[in-house]
Parts: structure tokens; sequence; C-alpha cells
């Protein structure tokens, strides 16, 4: 369409028609069904009625809406039955040919992308789609193009004579994609509105692709990341693939609505790229975000003890990284993982050293899957010191059972409350009245005086602790404890050789010194029977 060509010039002569009529011109001189279009000449008269006055289009006489009548200017639509042809002015019974007039057909050259998801902006480019796609009017029933995705009408983002953007609806299904320009047409006696017609452009081929969603977007080396849709079929190993910037990763999982895979080991930021077989679509992005740490406390502590660190880009714990904190080269039992806090436990083999936080990744196999090789990205959080249980005193050395005594000292770290069973029948063996080993199950942390085996069927016997620090402890002496040496225990893990959790819980003891209790003749014949009526209980 020649939105702004050259004026078609008629040379006319006059004639008396009420005023003298004078050289014409149509502007645009071409263009597609509803175009507005401007005739200026002379001697047009006034404007007497929808019926009297008229422009029409084409040998087949199309009448054209009639939007403004002056006379030196009349403005008017093309209507949808034009034809390539002369253009005429009614007045009354007296008519002027003023110029010709082209109708042009939109025609669409190039769409882009000729695939989408819904949602995604797709350009059209071409022309005759007219200057707007019109206004919607609930007063008024004026036409309005569109766009169709094999039947669905698009949002309209931009809409220019030579170039259309919208987004892709969500019901829209694969099929042909159609620019239909709106008419505006005139009633038989020349008022508005007649009902909309269309133009519509030949059909060119349009995609519309499964919607596919990544989650998360971002992490660091080693995230599980999930590719949810539908259509993705069984897995075609060696073929099929998730793809981060290039770098294939390990697929952890793979159904017909789901894909799970490992951000791999040398990953970079950028697209990801889900391929099968020779086709391939990229399904998002993500943005590698390492992982930093910006302290821990406490920075010393012994066995056992919980780490807590802070820090950024932790990520989600994924055991199958493996995601560790080693304590001077041996890794700890992490108790809690996420992206800015970590509690792990000082295991039972700690060593002073640096304290590292590091993230396991892993390159694919040649079928796809993990792990060709492993890895880890590592960032070391500074220097910790593993505090060894140091006594200087019990006091008192001697007292009555039941009495509160003071153990004092350093690195006795703080108190674990849990006990976490290591055997299900431990319970059940003590109301068996079986013999129990010391070792096999106490409290994490424990201060222990020898019992009386005849009494409970025990080695030791944990104190009552009324409070714990990390240079004093005060416990209280046990009814049945008997002269000896009390023990200050902590117990802790260490974790498998492959990284997972864990070795049976083990205890460091550390000897507080020689008690001696008094007022054993407290514990009553009646007690002693009552321990033996309960341990031969089934």
């Amino acid at each position: 369409m020649k939105k702004f060509g050259l004026l078609t010039i008629i040379a006319a002569s006059l004639t008396v028609w009420g005023s003298a009529w004078g050289a014409f011109a149509i502007n645009p001189d071409s263009g597609p069904i509803g175009v507005t279009v401007t005739i200026t000449g002379e001697g047009f008269g006034k404007f007497v009625s929808a019926r009297n006055n008229a422009v029409l289009f084409g040998k087949n006489k199309a009448r054209g809406l009639v939007e403004q009548w002056e006379n030196d200017r009349i403005v008017v639509r093309v209507p949808r039955k034009a034809v390539t042809g002369p253009v005429v002015v009614k007045s009354g019974t007296k008519t002027k040919t003023v110029g010709t007039f082209t109708v042009e057909v939109p025609t669409v050259k190039e769409v882009s992308p000729k695939e989408a998801a819904p949602g995604t902006t797709v350009q059209i480019i071409g022309r005759n789609f007219g200057p707007s796609m019109g206004m919607k009017d609930p007063l008024m029933p004026f036409g309005v193009s569109e766009v169709q995705i094999n039947g669905v009408a698009a949002e309209v983002v931009q809409w220019r004579d030579t170039r259309i953007e919208v987004k892709v609806p969500s019901n829209a299904t694969t099929g042909p994609l159609v620019v239909r320009v709106a008419s505006m047409d005139p009633l038989p006696d020349g008022s508005c509105c007649a009902p909309v017609e269309y133009s519509t452009s030949a059909p060119v081929a349009f995609a519309v692709m499964t919607p596919i969603t990544l989650e998360p977007t971002e992490g660091p080396v080693g995230s599980p990341v999930v590719i949810s849709g539908r259509g993705f079929g069984q897995r075609k190993p060696g073929e099929d693939a998730v793809v981060f910037n290039g770098i294939p990763a390990p697929i952890l999982q793979w159904t017909n609505t789901q894909i799970r895979v490992m951000f791999p080991l040398n990953g970079a930021s950028g697209p990801v790229t889900l391929k099968r077989g020779n086709e391939s679509r990229v399904v998002g992005e993500f943005r590698l975000t390492p992982h930093k740490v910006i302290g821990f406390n406490p920075d010393t502590a012994p066995v056992g003890a919980l780490v807590t660190i802070s820090g950024e880009n932790f990520g989600v714990f994924y055991e199958g990284g493996p995601n560790q904190v080693l304590f001077g080269g041996v890794p700890g039992r992490v108790f809690q993982w996420s992206d800015r806090v970590i509690d792990v436990w000082v295991p039972i083999s700690a060593k002073s050293g640096p304290l590292v936080v590091r993230r396991g990744a892993g390159t694919v196999k040649p079928d796809g899957t993990c792990c060709a090789e492993r890895g880890f990205a590592a960032v070391e959080a500074g220097v910790f010191t593993l505090a060894v249980p140091t006594v200087t005193s019990i006091s008192p050395g001697t007292a009555e059972i039941g009495s509160l005594i003071s153990i004092t000292g350093s690195g006795f770290g703080e108190f674990i409350k849990s006990d976490e069973r290591t055997q299900d029948n431990l319970s059940r063996e003590g109301h068996q009245n079986q013999f129990t080993q010391f070792g096999v199950n106490i409290a994490r942390t424990a201060v222990l005086f020898p019992a009386n085996k005849e009494f409970v069927k025990a080695s030791h016997v944990a104190g009552y602790v009324e409070s714990w620090t990390d240079t004093e402890i005060k416990v209280r002496v046990p009814q049945v404890a008997v002269p000896g040496t009390v023990l200050i225990t902590r117990g802790s893990w260490d974790l498998l050789p492959d990284g997972n959790c864990c070795k049976d819980k083990e205890w460091i003891q550390t000897k507080a010194g020689n008690f001696t209790p008094t007022g054993l003749d407290k514990v009553t014949s009646d007690y002693l029977k009552n321990i033996r009526d309960l341990g031969s209980e089934q």
C-alpha cells in the first residue's frame, strides 16, 4: 500500500453543480478494505444525507462509509466489496469520477518465530495490514482487525501497516496463522454500520509449542533442576539430552511430564536446551550462582557440637552431589541445609583445620546418566579449631547421693539433649533386665557415674545435668552410683566412605576424676526389690 504515494491527479473540466468542480486528489490511492481515504478538490457541495451523498468504489459501485463531507474535502472508508477501479462522488442525481483506487489484500511475508509456546511474542512482517487494528467501542459496531492462530484470536501488542506483534494465546493450537483486516461499511441507506466482514491473508503454517517450565532458574553447581511439561516421551539414551550453555547435564529422571537433571560440573550460565533426537528447543535460562560463606559459629568446639554456617547460594541439599562440610578434611553430618544457613555436627574424627563448604556435581556418561566424573566446587569458610575437653577439678570429691557436684575445665561445648537411639531394641532389653554394655547407646552429651551392676544392668549411669557450659558442668549424683572414675562423654558420627550418612555413633570420653558417693544405705530393700521386679517383667 502506498500510504503516502503520489497523488492521483484527475484533470476535470469545470462543470456547473451548484459550484464549479476543481482538480481532485485521492490519498492514499491504494490500500486494504477499511482504510480511511481522503478526497480533496472543489465543489463537493453540502452534505444533505447518507442517501443523497455517497462515494462509490469500483465498477460494482460499492458504497463507502462517509466520515466527513465538506465542499473541498471528503473522508471515506474503503468498503468490503470494493474492487480496483474508479472512485465516484455522488451528490443527489449528479456524479463525478474523482480518481482511481487500487484495493490491496493483506499479505504476510514472514512470521518470526514460526513456532512458539503460549505467551511468546510473535512478529508478523508483510504489507496492507492497515495503519491500526481499529478501536473496540461497545457503543459502536466498528470492525477491529485481528490475527488468528488456528481460529483463536491473539492479543495484539503492536499494529502497523507492515508489521504486527502478537502474543500466542494460551488456548491456541498448531495450525494456520492469518491476518484479518476488518471492514467498516455503511448500511444500504448509507448510514452506519453494516455487520463486520474481513479481508484475510493467505494462511501461514504456525506451530504452537507445548509450554515448558524450568525450576529453579538459578543456583550453585550440582543443583537439581526440573523441567516440567508434557510429551517428553521415553528417553533415548545417547540421543535425548538437556544442555546448559553447551554442557550436557547428567539426567537423574525422565518421564513424559518431567525431566530432572543435575547442573553439570564445569557448567556455566546461559540457555538451557532440551534435545530430543534431531530436534532442539530452548526451555529457559539458568544463572550459575557460586556459593559464598559469610561466617560460622562457633569456630572452636568439641566433637558432637552443632556448627552454624551462614552465607549465600548454598542451594538445595542434594546428597547425590554430594554436599559436604569438611572439618580439617573430615566430612560432618549435615543437620540442616538451606540456601543461606547450614547446620552441621562436628564428626567424631574431626580435626583442626580449614572448614570447607563444598557442593558436588558430575559430568554426563555416554548414555546421558550420572556420572562419568565427579568433582566439587569448594569454598573455604575459615579455620576451625577442635576443642578437646579438659577437666581441672571435680568438687566435691565425696558427696551424698542426689547432691549437686561441679566439674570445671574447658572445651566441654554445649549440652546436646538428644540421645538418637542407635538400636531399636535397647529399651526392650532394659525392660527384660538384660545387661547393656557402655557405648551401645547413651545420650550425645552426658556425665557418667560407675553403676552398681546388681542394681541396674549397665556399667555406668548418667547423672541429671542441671547446667552445662563450655567451662563448667553441674550434675546430680544418681542413686545407684558407686565409687570410681566419673566420665564426660560426647557422641557424634562419621560419614560412610561414599559420603552418605552414617557410621554408627561413637563417643569420646574424658576422665573427670574419682568420686565417692555416700548414703548408699538410703537405697532401701524395697527399692532393690522394685528394681528386680521391674526387670523381670516381659
